[in-house]
């Protein structure tokens, strides 16, 4: 296809066919979601049949403006659908049907992250005590993201050969971790008889949690994985979302004095900074150190301690000779 040729949502269309072959299948459908609603609007504008390369900055911040007055995305919203449509724009740009991405000046708006939310010891109570009969397999999801870190959606690409009990390691290959770089976590020992009770006597290429979590041929949606989650906290009043056990293990690491390099490592973060940040972002109080140690103005006051006197003027008279 030559690009005069070419409309605008035929080349859209066809990036997105491109992408299908190089992303995940959830990557895959956000960006076929971006794409559907900016179908949409170019309908509405009569620019369905437009020249790609006709397509300006100006008509990529019409878009945008749109889909935050109209649809009233939020921020977070905003920023991500900007992202996805300077990456499906990028393809264009690569392949020379466009001279410039459209949607390359358009900047990000401020976002107010939401606090971290974590379980508080009842919660932990509670879940210690009826998830393992309710449903093991989901406990061990549970103790994996709480321990380990790992993210319901690399969890679900998991097989039985990335599990190393004797180890005590656990694999987390390319395809299946945030970061599409093959990375180790380690199993604490708390962890490890949470493990010897999971039955992994499987082909080392079954998933671990596959239907209802429990081991299988086919890789299944990391949504199942919360949807179950719900249906035990609901039934047990527990009014938090599965990752923010994420949030209560690092919280919990940090209290207990494990340094920031394990936790980096144990996280994956590629640098301390990164961790900092989050431990910033997740520690936004004093320690009890403060609460505990600060001076007493009261008790200080009360002792009338003798005040400190100024010394004599001759102390301060320096000779020039």
């Amino acid at each position: 296809m030559e690009k005069k040729y070419t409309s605008l949502s035929v080349s859209i269309k066809y990036v997105l066919t491109l992408k299908e072959n190089s992303c995940r299948q959830r990557t895959h459908h956000t960006y076929s979601s971006m794409v559907h609603t900016f179908t949409e609007w170019l309908q509405t504008k009569n620019l369905l049949n437009m020249p790609v390369d006709d397509f300006s900055y100006h008509h990529a911040q019409e878009f945008m403006d749109f889909t935050q007055t109209k649809l009233k995305n939020s921020n977070r919203t905003y920023n991500n659908r900007v992202t996805a449509m300077k990456t499906l724009f990028k393809v264009l740009v690569k392949r020379e049907w466009i001279l410039s991405n459209p949607f390359d000046k358009i900047d990000h708006q401020p976002e107010e992250y939401p606090a971290i939310v974590a379980f508080t010891i009842d919660d932990l109570m509670n879940m210690q005590k009826n998830l393992p009969s309710w449903n093991y397999d989901l406990y061990v999801c549970a103790c994996l993201i709480f321990y380990c870190f790992i993210q319901p959606q690399e969890m679900v690409r998991l097989t039985v050969s990335n599990f190393n009990l004797k180890s005590r390691m656990i694999v987390i290959p390319g395809k299946a971790s945030k970061n599409k770089k093959q990375e180790v976590v380690q199993i604490p020992n708390a962890l490890v008889p949470v493990l010897m009770k999971l039955d992994l006597n499987y082909p080392g290429d079954y998933f671990v949690f596959s239907k209802n979590q429990q081991r299988g041929k086919v890789e299944y949606a990391p949504t199942r994985m919360a949807e179950a989650w719900r249906v035990f906290a609901k039934q047990y009043g527990i009014d938090k979302n599965l990752y923010s056990l994420k949030h209560t293990g690092v919280g919990m690491a940090i209290e207990s004095g494990i340094n920031i390099r394990d936790l980096q490592l144990q996280l994956r973060h590629s640098s301390l900074e990164m961790t900092q940040i989050y431990l910033d972002k997740f520690n936004r109080r004093p320690s009890e150190k403060l609460a505990n140690n600060f001076p007493d103005l009261g008790q200080r006051a009360a002792k009338k301690e003798p005040e400190i006197k100024p010394l004599p003027p001759q102390v301060y008279t320096h000779s020039l000779s």
